[in-house]
């Protein structure tokens, strides 16, 4: 997936389009020194948006703007990282 384009907006928000759902904007908000989804403007004419979309979309958008490092110290962010892990004792 990558990023067409993006638009400021008031807030801080800004707002992005990306390859896969070209007819849906994903409206991206600061939370701390990062970008979270706050709001999918979703198009019928895209395919369906799941979780891990979202999850790809928060990733690019964040190295997009220099946040991920900021990104990746969230707690959801290590557990998941932790659940997903094979540790063989």
């Amino acid at each position: 997936m990558e990023i067409i384009s993006h638009s400021y907006r008031r807030h801080g928000s800004i707002e992005f389009i990306f390859d896969r759902f070209p007819l849906s904007r994903v409206l991206f908000y600061p939370i701390k020194n990062y970008y979270f989804i706050k709001h999918v403007k979703w198009n019928p004419l895209d395919p369906e948006v799941k979780t891990d979309d979202l999850e790809e979309m928060q990733l690019l958008v964040n190295e997009f703007l220099g946040c991920i490092e900021f990104y990746k110290q969230r707690k959801a962010y290590k557990e998941k990282r932790t659940k997903n892990t094979y540790n063989p004792m």
